[in-house]
């Protein structure tokens, strides 16, 4: 009978043990690692095409002063990079971003919806377009919202 409460108890502390991990690692660890800014003139093609997405309405481009876009030497891309890790034994799902725009901010070209797999990181990419007129602040605060284990979650971070 005592060893039978004796692996009773390592069933429970190992059970225990495992229900503490799944809560210490359901929140991703998450870090911008910078950005890059193009002049938009330098990659005209993608400027047509993200125009085009937008009059064509696509879920991927957020809209913030789009209504009367000039010409491309008016504008810049300022691409954003951020570093995910999920520590936990199953996938992040359905990650999106959101950023808090600021004026002289055109559109947002968010990430196609992805999946991290369970213990893995991934780079996630947005692509802001912006005014070139002025002295643009390229730091934005951003919230980076995911599901796991059937739960939304969300996380602030600073885009810098």
């Amino acid at each position: 009978m005592k060893i039978f409460a004796k692996v009773l108890s390592l069933i429970t502390l190992v059970a225990l043990l495992l229900a503490g991990y799944v809560v210490w690692a359901s929140t991703a660890q998450v870090s911008a690692e910078g950005y890059l800014v193009e002049a938009a003139a330098d990659r005209a093609d993608s400027f047509t095409g993200v125009i085009g997405a937008l009059r064509n309405g696509s879920e991927n481009i957020v809209a913030y002063d789009a209504e009367n876009i000039g010409s491309v030497e008016q504008y810049l891309f300022v691409t954003y990079t951020i570093r995910i890790r999920n520590s936990d034994l199953v996938e992040l799902e359905w990650i999106d971003i959101a950023l808090q725009n600021q004026p002289g901010d055109v559109l947002l070209v968010k990430p196609t919806v992805q999946d991290i797999p369970a213990i893995n990181e991934s780079l996630l990419s947005c692509t802001l377009m912006v005014e070139r007129a002025g002295f643009p602040n390229y730091e934005r605060a951003a919230t980076l919202s995911y599901y796991i284990y059937g739960h939304y979650k969300e996380i602030p971070i600073t885009l810098r």
